[in-house]
This record gives structure tokens, sequence and C-alpha cells, in this order.
């Protein structure tokens, strides 16, 4: 993730936040990463934390990091509101679980949680939440799906996280007969008012 940014919203950097559970979506975190950094440059795009200096509180260096950034996507897979830690515990109930830890942080500092859904995978209710991520649920979600339909998605997705991150930016015309995504209204949106703001 690199050096923690100062914490301040009004001078929020124009980055973007991936998190994700390694046991998840390897793959699709991979290949999303890698357009993300093709179009917008390695320094703008946080994925790992192992870069988290030693001794520091982990949960203030994921806030820090956090509440610079632009939008947050939270990807998604079949297995991410189940997956267990070695003690059975579902890793979304633990408050330390890095995953819950980055989505609070963004949720509470109203950094616009994008759910991208890999794997086929769908919205999780807000039954399978803890409170504090309750209203991930309520967030219009963009589909990534595998092949033939990934390079679609990606190129829809990051034309919207554009929108997002450099209002002022002319909008890129997609020529692709394809279904949009889902998401993508509610992501225009939400530039818009982030521009108004």
């Amino acid at each position: 993730t690199g050096t923690p940014m100062p914490a301040n919203d009004s001078h929020r950097l124009p980055g973007i936040f991936i998190s994700y559970r390694r046991s998840d979506t390897p793959d699709a975190v991979g290949r999303i990463y890698d357009r993300l950094i093709a179009e917008f440059g390695k320094s703008r795009v946080f994925k790992d934390v192992d870069s988290i200096p030693l001794g520091q509180d982990f949960r203030g260096h994921l806030n820090d990091i956090v509440g610079n950034c632009a939008a947050v996507l939270a990807i998604i897979g079949p297995k991410w509101t189940d997956i267990r830690s070695e003690n059975g515990q579902r890793r979304l109930d633990d408050p330390d679980d890095f995953v819950r830890i980055e989505l609070e942080a963004a949720l509470a500092r109203k950094v616009p949680v994008v759910p991208v859904l890999v794997g086929h995978a769908a919205m999780p209710a807000t039954s399978q939440l803890p409170a504090s991520l309750s209203s991930l649920a309520f967030r219009q979600a963009v589909d990534v799906r595998p092949d033939p339909d990934f390079h679609g998605d990606a190129t829809r997705l990051v034309t919207a996280l554009r929108a997002i991150i450099d209002p002022n930016a002319p909008p890129v015309e997609l020529h692709s007969g394809k279904p949009k995504s889902r998401g993508l209204p509610w992501l225009a949106a939400l530039a818009a008012t982030a521009t108004l703001a």
C-alpha cells in the first residue's frame, strides 16, 4: 500500500483502494489491478497491506490510506461473506479483520465504496453483514465477469472511476454492444455529486 498519506478529506488524493480477500478472488483481483494501474498508474492504486511499517497500528495506517482515496473497490466473490479464520470464526465478524477495517474506514469517512462482483457473486444482504457494514448492501454494484466479458466490464468500470477521480476530464465514449453494467448510473451520479460538493 505504500507510505500512509496525511488524513485530510479536503485534500483527498485521486487514488483507488482495492479491498479484497486473497482466498476468495485472487485471479480476478490481479486482472482488475493490472487494468487499473495501466489506466491510472501504479502510484494511484493501492492493493496490498504487506508494506505496513513494523510496529505501526495497522488500523490507523489503513484509515489514513483509505480516507485519502477517491474511491474504494470492495471486490466481492462467491465466498466473501463466509470466509472463516482458523478457529472457525467468520472473518467479517472479527473487528480486527483487515477487510472490515478498510470498508468501515471508507464508509465512516464517506469515501465512495463501489462493490465489484466477481465470479458471478451476488450482493450480500444486510443480514450477512456486521452492523458497521450494513450500508454496503445498498450500494449499487458493478459486475466484472470472467472472459469473454471481462474486457468490456473492466472498461466500463475504468470509465466510471475516471469520472469520479477526475470529474473535469472529457467523457470517454464506449463502443460496445454489450449491456452496460448496472453500477454505472450510480457511479455517474456519484461523480456528479462529488463535483458539486
